[in-house]
């Protein structure tokens, strides 16, 4: 697809990606909207009760809402009311006012109505210092996400916001692509519908972060159209110069990440989804996702427990099980003798240039 064909169809397609609620759940009420499908970054990082980790997260917020502004309409906080915001504009000390004994949690919405999923959302679950202390703890969140159409029209600034609160948070890992936000008021309603759209997207984030980064002390979740690596991680995976013979330059860009790295994979997120010759056709793992995920099998952890919780006697199936949420995990996995194809597909997708990568790669 050319770069205007792919604007076009981000335009073609907004109100589309725009889900009613509990559409797959017939008893569930449908007058709100439940899923809304996005570009979305996932961070996962440590110490979020330390000071200075909740002014760079303070700092990442002010740097997402120089872009997303007036699209951003509600804060929502554990065992609060949503409020009701204006130009992105949150209460003094939403990030920082904090006892190291409370968790820090906010999560901005862009939706009309409080209930409703949108494009935009900024959203950072922080754990209490001792809760973190444990030795089994997980890491703490925070996502960002923005519409399809945004990254479509600006071709570098969701990777600048990507590099630069991974920076700034000294993430341990992290991913970026096609995913899905789901209403804060009724989720396990429309854990459906993410489902459905998962089995024809392969390239489709799935689940909440914020719940499984439990998981992802000492490994990646997968591989996105962005990924993160902190150093331990890229140690791990064999190194830069490993990388580097296994992901060429001219459909990858690599950027430090303050002795870890920064992967871009190709020019914009993949869906997945079925070939543009066979709309209807089983959907198509992406050849850069695909050997991207080879290089980085090593780091990646082995098991989430489960993707997805949904409401219980749900008549519409999700990622309820282990056996499937791991599968889901593996769905870029391939056998050594198949991997030459998808080198073979690589040659075949647009290059990176300028217009699509940072100025500083690695």
């Amino acid at each position: 697809m050319t770069d205007k064909a792919f604007i076009e169809y981000a335009k073609a397609h907004q109100l589309e990606a725009l889900i009613p609620g509990g559409a797959l759940e017939p008893t569930d009420k449908h007058d709100y909207v439940g899923a809304a499908v996005v570009v979305r970054a996932a961070l996962f990082f440590r110490n979020a009760a330390d000071p200075e980790v909740r002014r760079a997260i303070a700092e990442c917020y002010e740097q997402y809402r120089e872009i997303a502004k007036d699209e951003l309409k509600w804060l929502w906080q554990d065992g609060k009311e949503p409020v009701k915001i204006k130009g992105g504009n949150l209460p003094s000390g939403t990030f920082t006012s904090y006892s190291d004994k409370a968790a820090l949690t906010a999560y901005v919405t862009s939706g009309d109505a409080s209930a409703d999923a949108g494009f935009w959302h900024f959203q950072v679950f922080g754990q209490q210092r001792w809760r973190e202390a444990r030795p089994h703890a997980g890491l703490n969140t925070l996502t960002f996400s923005t519409s399809l159409l945004y990254v479509a029209e600006n071709p570098t600034a969701f990777q600048k916001l990507f590099v630069d609160f991974a920076r700034r948070l000294k993430v341990v890992s992290g991913y970026a692509g096609y995913a899905v936000n789901l209403s804060l008021a009724k989720t396990a309603a429309n854990v459906p519908t993410e489902y459905q759209l998962a089995k024809q997207m392969t390239a489709l984030d799935v689940g909440e972060p914020l719940l499984q980064a439990a998981r992802l002390r000492d490994g990646i979740k997968t591989v996105g159209w962005l990924t993160a690596l902190d150093k331990e991680l890229l140690d791990k995976a064999g190194g830069l110069d490993t990388l580097r013979n296994e992901l060429p330059p001219n459909w990858y860009a690599l950027y430090d990440l303050n002795g870890g790295v920064v992967i871009q994979a190709g020019r914009r997120p993949e869906s997945g989804s079925s070939a543009d010759s066979d709309e209807n056709g089983p959907p198509v793992p992406p050849p850069n996702y695909v050997i991207l995920n080879a290089a980085l099998k090593s780091v990646r952890v082995p098991s989430v427990w489960q993707l997805q919780i949904g409401q219980p006697g749900s008549a519409s199936p999700y990622f309820a099980t282990t056996a499937e949420s791991d599968d889901w995990l593996r769905r870029f996995d391939v056998p050594d003798d198949q991997l030459v194809e998808y080198k073979a597909k690589l040659l075949n997708m647009p290059t990176l240039d300028t217009d699509y990568t940072l100025p500083d790669r690695a």
